[in-house]
Order: structure tokens, then sequence, then C-alpha cells
């Protein structure tokens, strides 16, 4: 896939118009191009099945299929099981600590661009939500459902509203049976992305809810079904996405809840720590 990638930023700025639109879908969303009908992909970034034929014939395919087909090669070449041969290739013959080295990296730039790339405001509004919303609800599923747990935890001593969707117990979209227009729904999702978690999010903002995301990408299918949304990138030498940033953010969006309170936040954690105390909960 890297060849096609290659090509493909090569010749974009001569590209005519729908064209080029087909063409920056392709770059952002390598995995949608690889296993989305030609039909799907096509209406999906807003343009006709014959100008995604006309790409691949333009990128010297003599189908579609052939050109979706070095789109799977690629998710196969980038994949959990691929990454962790890569790992152990590159292991060889390098001095032990060069993975550490490349895993902090990554890991500080993630951060980093997670917490100053991100507007302000964005991040303002979203804890404004999380706040003052009646119930907020937390749509993840994977890696990420760690995440939105440990977001209900430790928002849970100051906030009371936050609820994570669990899965075993409903679907997602039947825990949301009560959500109102009081309400916030909050998805943590990066590639590759749930379905669950994406229908969530639609049926929420049919309701009329505040709807919000934490995502990878601006391509993410979430983006143009949330009223905000915060981004992090996943990339990293580990064989699965990083979430190092996401945590950062989810940090970020909790601490600027409590800041902009006007004290109930504070006296409810001091409640939380004195009943701790109280119970035995930690050792002495």
């Amino acid at each position: 896939m890297l060849n096609v990638v290659e090509k493909l930023t090569a010749v974009l700025p001569d590209l005519p118009r729908k064209l080029e639109t087909a063409a920056k879908f392709a770059l952002d969303n390598p995995d949608r191009m690889a296993f989305g009908s030609m039909r799907a992909v096509a209406s999906e970034c807003g343009v006709s099945s014959p100008t995604m034929l006309r790409l691949a014939r333009h990128m010297g395919f003599d189908s579609y299929e052939d050109f979706k087909a070095t789109f799977q090669t690629g998710i196969v070449d980038n994949s959990f099981s691929a990454k962790a041969g890569a790992l152990r290739r590159d292991a060889q013959g390098h001095p032990d600590n060069a993975l550490l080295t490349n895993l902090r990296s990554a890991a500080l730039e993630n951060v980093s661009d997670a917490l100053s790339r991100n507007d302000p405001d964005t991040f303002q509004a979203m804890a404004e939500a999380i706040r003052t919303a009646g119930t907020v609800h937390l749509i993840a599923a994977g890696s990420m459902y760690g995440i939105a747990t440990h977001m209900e935890t430790t928002g849970g001593i100051a906030l009371d509203g936050l609820r994570v969707s669990r899965p075993g117990t409903a679907t997602v979209i039947e825990s949301l049976a009560s959500l109102s227009s009081k309400d916030a729904v909050l998805a943590i999702a990066v590639s590759p992305y749930a379905v669950a978690a994406l229908d969530a999010v639609k049926y929420s903002r049919r309701i009329g809810a505040v709807t919000m995301a934490i995502t990878d990408r601006r391509s993410s299918p979430f983006v143009n079904h949330v009223d905000y949304c915060l981004f992090s990138s996943t990339e990293s030498p580990h064989y699965h996405p990083s979430i190092v940033g996401v945590a950062a953010i989810v940090e970020a969006l909790l601490a600027m809840a409590v800041a902009g309170g006007k004290g109930r936040e504070a006296k409810r954690i001091d409640r939380v720590e004195r009943l701790r105390l109280q119970t035995g909960a930690y050792i002495s």
C-alpha cells in the first residue's frame, strides 16, 4: 500500500476536483478503501461510483477491485500481528534500549499533540458539557473501553453523572433508552472504529443530546456526527494503537470540568475522600 499512497500523494495537486476528493478520502481512510464496496466508498466521500473507477484507472489499475486490493494488502501489512513481527525484526542488531527510546518519543509526541494542537475552546466546551449535563454517557469499545471506565471512576469522585455503557448487559443503543436532550454522549473511538459506537452517537444526536468524541484523525467517521471533537494521534512502534494521548485528553477534560465549577465538585471530592478514610478503604 505504501506505493499507491506515495503515488496518490504525488498526483494529488494535479487531479481534477472530484478525483481529488476521492483521492483525499483514500489517503485518509485506507481501512474503508480496503473493505468497503465501490458504491459505499463513493457515497461516503460524496462522489459517484464512476469517479472511484476513474481514480483507479488514473492510478494505473485495470479495475476498482485491483485498486482496492492494494489497500487490503496494506491493512494486512499494518495489522497488529505484522507490527509485532516488525518489533522482533527491528530488535535484532539494535541496542537493547532502542525500542524504549522509540516508544518514549512516540508517547511524548502523542501527549504533546493531544494537549497543544486541539482547540482550547473545544476543550472548554466539552468540559462544560461534562460538568453540567444531567448524565454523560461514555461510549467506547476495545481498548478505549478501559479508558472510558477510568474516566467514569476518576471523574465520579467529582461528578455524579458519568455512566459507561457496559457490554453484556444491553446493546449500546438500549443503554441510551433514557437519554434526553439534557444529557450528553461522549464517544471514545480510534481506528478500527466500532460500528455500535457510531450508531449510538447518531442516535444521540437525533434525540438532541450534546454529542462529543475523542478520536484519532479528522477523517474519523465520528467527526460529522458530533457537536465537539478532540483528536489524538495513536502512532507508535507498539503493535497496538497508542492510548496515551487519548488518556491525556480524558484527564484534561476532567481537570477542566472541576476547575470551571463553583466548588460543588471540590466538596464532592472531599466527601468521597473522607468516606474512604472512615471505611478503611486504603492501607495506612
